[in-house]
């Protein structure tokens, strides 16, 4: 007769870690189940604030610096909090000694480039803990005040530079518009003389001027067509005067030297030339030159 073998009190938790030789009858295994805390953020903004030296240390900036706080992870807010606190209380000399080394290679007049300088630096922002704080930042740079003073007295300079050669271009715009028009007004008197004539380059002053002066064409034109009058009768007297010098010469050969500078002058007077008039607007010919009788 077999007997069966006695059961102790820690058979069946021999049994339940692999020391016994089966499974404890009626103890079922029961999972046990582990709560894993939800990750918690924290978020958190300041300001930083203060003045570092520009090159050549006669001026400085003032560098104005905002952080953006971030604490990340599976413990309770109030523990993140605490670690912002830590690493937020030294930030301001961190911060400083990191600006002032760029800062100190530009002008105190250049903050614009140095603002640009010291964002490049930082732009990778600052990592606490393995990424459970982090920081990123954006800096702001403003000359010191004697510095800025000056730079708003130079900008306005600039700006009445700009506006009065924004003027003058318009000014110059609008005169060329209207007295081109008087030009053209003017010219309607000239008797014989083609638009495109070089004849009508004596206008242009007397055009500017009535663009200028609209009220005054009753009376400017009247001066303006005396004047050139005055001017031809001149030229007239100078040209009796030049022939008179020629005298000894043959008269033909006078007439054909100098048929070119003459009637190059007419034009420019406005005066008709022998035979344009009555050929329609048309350049006269050139006098044939005499051949002599041996030809």
């Amino acid at each position: 007769m077999t007997s069966t073998p006695r059961r102790g009190p820690f058979t069946w938790l021999r049994a339940l870690f692999g020391g016994g030789p089966g499974p404890v009858v009626g103890m079922p295994f029961e999972a046990v189940t582990v709560e894993v805390p939800e990750i918690v953020s924290v978020h958190r903004n300041s300001t930083v604030t203060f003045e570092t030296p520009a090159k050549g240390d006669g001026f400085g900036f003032h560098v104005e610096i905002r952080c953006d706080w971030c604490a990340e992870g599976r413990l309770d807010q109030e523990r993140l909090s605490r670690s912002i606190d830590s690493y937020q209380a030294v930030m301001p000399q961190r911060l400083n000694e990191r600006v002032r080394d760029i800062a100190r290679r530009y002008e105190p007049f250049r903050a614009e480039e140095a603002e640009l300088a010291v964002n490049h630096a930082l732009r990778e922002g600052e990592c606490f803990e393995n990424g459970l704080v982090s920081c990123r930042t954006v800096a702001y740079l403003q000359p010191a005040p004697e510095v800025l003073e000056q730079q708003r007295k130079a900008a306005l300079e600039l700006q009445d530079i700009e506006h009065r050669y924004a003027k003058s271009a318009l000014h110059v715009k609008l005169l060329s518009e209207v007295s081109e028009k008087w030009r053209a007004f003017l010219a309607g008197g000239l008797a014989g003389v083609r638009e495109d004539s070089d004849a009508l380059s004596w206008l242009t002053p007397w055009a500017v001027l009535l663009a200028e002066q609209p009220d005054k064409a009753a009376t400017e034109v009247g001066d303006m067509f005396r004047q050139r009058q005055k001017q031809v009768d001149e030229f007239v007297k100078l040209l009796e005067k030049q022939a008179k010098g020629y005298q000894a010469q043959d008269l033909f050969e006078f007439v054909v030297t100098n048929e070119q500078q003459l009637g190059h002058a007419m034009r420019l007077f406005g005066l008709p030339l022998p035979g344009e008039l009555d050929s329609g607007g048309g350049l006269s010919e050139p006098l044939p030159r005499a051949q002599s009788a041996r030809d």
